[in-house]
């Protein structure tokens, strides 16, 4: 077994009872094969063979890319979930918050959405993009299965991306606290393959100041651009009040992870 494997198994022991079931599930996975996780204390997650559902698994619950670890049980009021896909991030917070909104606009991954949260009655789960301006907006497919995690509205994101889109309706952010009446969000998690920097550009002030956290992941997109490179945008979030803390990817220019708290 590889130093890799024996770290994740150690640490998805403590989450799922078929853990070593499960970490043969990333090894042996198939299109067409559904593996279901047995949580601990949880209802379970269902993870499809030959998508991106485990690495987003692994990067939600084994690497907790988006700092949960530590956060006490039912001690926040609102999580604002952008870019739902299949719902592991919505069941990863749903013990954390009275509600989880998680927002996904294609409609396969928010099928699976629907069935992974369909046992936890605080999260809502929608079908909708949020973008930085309402109405509909193209949703670009990648050219891969495996890819899965990477439906985006530019077509140019890395190499993974076809010319073929869907049409999908688009709301603002503003638009969702409204529609949600959300007065504060202990934390708004943002995975948009891209359009995190129009989404938040277009967000007025009075709805940042309702905003406790806001952790996701930045994207290499629209180039000339200045507002899209990470040093403008983390500029923008400490100038909304926020400290800004960057993790970038190892080989990938202009790409990472970012943690905003308001200070």
């Amino acid at each position: 077994m590889r130093a890799r494997d024996l770290r994740d198994y150690l640490t998805l022991r403590r989450l799922a009872t078929n853990a070593w079931a499960t970490l043969r599930f990333r090894k042996r996975q198939r299109a067409g094969d559904v593996h279901t996780v047995q949580m601990r204390g949880a209802p379970v997650v269902r993870l499809r063979g030959d998508r991106a559902d485990f690495h987003m698994f692994h990067r939600i619950f084994l690497a907790d890319e988006y700092h949960l670890q530590g956060v006490q049980p039912a001690s926040w009021k609102t999580v604002i979930d952008l870019g739902g896909n299949v719902g592991l991030f919505a069941v990863r917070a749903a013990p954390l918050a009275a509600r989880v909104l998680s927002y996904e606009p294609y409609k396969d991954h928010f099928a699976c959405l629907q069935r992974n949260t369909m046992h936890w009655p605080n999260i809502e789960a929608v079908c909708c993009a949020v973008s930085g301006r309402p109405g509909p907006v193209r949703l670009y497919e990648p050219l891969s299965p495996r890819a899965s995690g990477a439906y985006s509205t530019f077509c140019d994101l890395g190499r993974n991306m076809s010319k073929r889109w869907v049409e999908v309706t688009a709301v603002t952010l503003s638009d969702l606290f409204d529609r949600h009446n959300v007065e504060t969000c202990d934390l708004l998690k943002i995975d948009v393959e891209g359009q995190e920097y129009a989404i938040l550009y277009a967000t007025p002030p009075e709805v940042f100041e309702r905003i406790e956290r806001i952790h996701g992941e930045y994207h290499d997109v629209e180039k000339d651009d200045p507002r899209s490179r990470i040093g403008a945008f983390a500029s923008f979030l400490r100038g909304r009040g926020y400290a800004v803390e960057l993790a970038p990817h190892r080989s990938k220019d202009n790409h990472g992870m970012f943690y905003a708290t308001r200070r």
